[in-house]
């Protein structure tokens, strides 16, 4: 097997037990180049068996205001929405541009950020959203939006074909947000708290700097209170100019600059560096 993101070999690293109906146990392999990991056991799955899945690890919570899995859900999504809606005021994002969020769930971020802030963000989601104010698949054109943000769904791909669709649909000068957990290592430990049921991809600073570069983007930002991205195409040193006054503000937002991939998290999942 060779990795989605390198194409280098990959090897089996560690496998764990689940004993659920619908995974017993899974394999993880890791990637020899950039040290991407990988379920072989979730990408050998049907579409049936992965959909079946998704929602017995999805659907307990969706729909209500908690996640017993992961007790900052909520609040981090009130974070990202300040943050977005800051990104949009200061320029960093085009404000009244075509915004959407991919894989939204039950759409509480775009919830948030029309009730808070009034802002627009579209709702896609192939296996919880369903009519409403949903978009269908045939919205989904190449480069139609401004802004594209992800939360909590790189940790959810099996196959290099859906990054880069997620990808293909920011405009040519556009936006890409990004929440997932990125360290630069992942551990050798079956009892890592990331591996949880669902998640079958785990991400190192390496294997997201190559995307970075392989989608040509130029200049990348991190928020730490939102736990997220922004991947910028457009001019470095104008989104520079902006975070930098950005960041004489008080009681703002902050935002951390860098060409080429903000590798921000580097001690280990949960510490960074001094």
């Amino acid at each position: 097997m060779n990795c989605l993101i390198c194409a280098a070999a990959m090897r089996f690293f560690f496998s764990k037990t689940f004993d659920l109906p619908e995974l017993q146990s899974a394999e993880y392999w890791r990637c020899e180049g950039c040290g991407f990991v990988l379920s072989r056991t979730h990408a050998g799955m049907s579409a049936a068996e992965w959909q079946r899945l998704n929602h017995a690890a999805h659907a307990v919570y969706q729909g209500t205001d908690s996640d017993p899995g992961d007790p900052r859900w909520r609040s981090r999504l009130e974070s990202q929405a300040r943050v977005l809606a800051d990104a949009g005021a200061i320029g960093l994002l085009e404000q009244r541009g075509r915004w959407l969020d991919y894989a939204c769930g039950d759409g509480k971020l775009s919830d948030e950020l029309k009730a808070r802030h009034g802002l627009e963000l579209r709702k896609y989601d192939r296996y919880m959203g369903q009519g409403g104010d949903y978009l269908a698949d045939a919205a989904l054109e190449p480069g139609c939006f401004d802004f594209v943000v992800t939360t909590s769904v790189f940790e959810h791909l099996t196959r290099r074909d859906q990054f880069d669709f997620i990808h293909a649909l920011v405009a040519p000068q556009g936006v890409l947000g990004i929440h997932t957990l990125v360290c630069e290592a992942v551990p050798w430990d079956p009892a890592w708290f990331y591996l949880v049921p669902a998640h079958c991809a785990f991400h190192t600073n390496q294997s997201m700097a190559l995307l970075f570069a392989q989608w040509g983007y130029a200049a990348s930002v991190y928020s730490v209170e939102a736990q997220l991205w922004l991947w910028f195409k457009g001019d470095p040193d104008r989104v520079e100019a902006i975070v930098e006054q950005a960041n004489r503000r008080s009681d703002a937002p902050r935002y951390v600059f860098k060409r080429g991939f903000m590798d921000y998290w580097k001690a280990s999942p949960l510490r960074r560096q001094a």
